[in-house]
Order: structure tokens, then sequence, then C-alpha cells
């Protein structure tokens, strides 16, 4: 798919219908690979998904009247699409070009989101103290009933810096529970095509 945003066009001029694309081609991904095994598709897709989203990061840097939503540290899904996609280079291009925007954060980002992104970015950008103090509050806000179902990822990040094979395979036991839970009754996934 060769998209390039339309900056000129209403439609797409605070970054709307780019966001719209990039959520229908996680769509298609994952309808790709759940029904037809598609394991190439799923991951061209998630990519030109991810790449979308940095697009939009980079619109918004150079003035455009991106929606600082698009921008938030919600980005972090869009490392989970490049990360998933095994664009490896694009997840990092992502890492580095998201948060740092601290008046959009406090208006659109929980602190499990926060600290879920920034030890995120800070793992993929090779930062290991901020790392560390970002694992550190994701620990923290997994605590937090609300956020039990995730701590999984706590785990498996903690496991990432320590070279924990052990404790990564755990985590992602975690990971996976955790989300079948999530699922279910008024669970964050319900009905989603997570």
């Amino acid at each position: 798919l060769d998209y390039e945003p339309h900056t000129t066009s209403p439609c797409d001029k605070n970054g709307s219908v780019s966001n719209l694309l990039a959520g229908t081609l996680r769509f298609l991904a994952v309808s790709e690979y759940t029904l037809n095994k598609e394991v190439a598709l799923f991951r061209e897709q998630l990519s030109e998904a991810a790449n979308i989203a940095r697009q939009l990061i980079d619109r918004f840097d150079r003035g455009e009247p991106i929606s600082p939503s698009f921008v938030s540290m919600m980005a972090y899904k869009d490392l989970f699409n490049a990360l998933a996609a095994g664009d490896k280079a694009l997840a990092v291009n992502l890492a580095v070009n998201m948060g740092g925007r601290i008046s959009i954060e406090r208006e659109y980002d929980r602190p499990f989101d926060l600290a879920l992104g920034y030890s995120l970015k800070s793992l993929l950008v090779s930062d290991s103290i901020a790392v560390s103090n970002h694992l550190e509050s994701l620990e923290l806000a997994c605590k937090e009933s609300a956020n039990m179902d995730f701590k999984g990822y706590a785990k498996v990040l903690r496991a990432i810096v320590s070279q924990d094979e052990v404790s990564v395979r755990e985590g992602f036991a975690e990971i996976l529970n955790g989300h079948k839970r999530q699922c279910k009754g008024k669970g964050l996934f319900k009905d989603t095509v997570d």
C-alpha cells in the first residue's frame, strides 16, 4: 500500500483520515492472520499502520494541525505494531519521536499508559537509566486493580533488560492470561479486534 498523507485535503487536515486508515490496516492485518494465517500480509499491514502513525507524528512536529490525541503516549500501541511486524527500524524511529509532549500527555494519557509507553521507548532507544525508572512506574501501575491483567508486560520488559529468557516466557504467559480475561465481561478488549 503506497500511502501518502494528503495534507492539503480538508478530509485529513487534522490526521483523522490517516488515523482511521492505520486502524483499518491493523484490523485487516489481524483478520488476515486470524482467518488465513497470512503472516507476511499481517506484518506488511502492521508495518504500514505503524508508518502512518509515524507520519502523523512528523506532521504534528512540522506544525500541521494534527489532533494532539494522535501524538500522545498512546503511540506505544504503534510501537507494538512495528515490533509485531518485525520492523525494528520503524519501531526505533517511532520511539525516538514519541513522548516529551507533557501537556498532551496530561490531557490524554493515564499513568499506566505513560509508564508502559516510556518503558518501551527507553528500551528501544537503549536508555538503561530511563528504562529502569519507567519500569518501576509500570510495575507500580500494574499493582492497581484496573491494570493487574497487564503485569505480564512489566515482567517481560524487566526480563528483556536483565536478559532472563525464563522470565520472558513466564511474562508472555501472564500477558496471554491477562489478555483472555480482558476479552470478557467489561474487559478492555471485549468486542474489539484484540
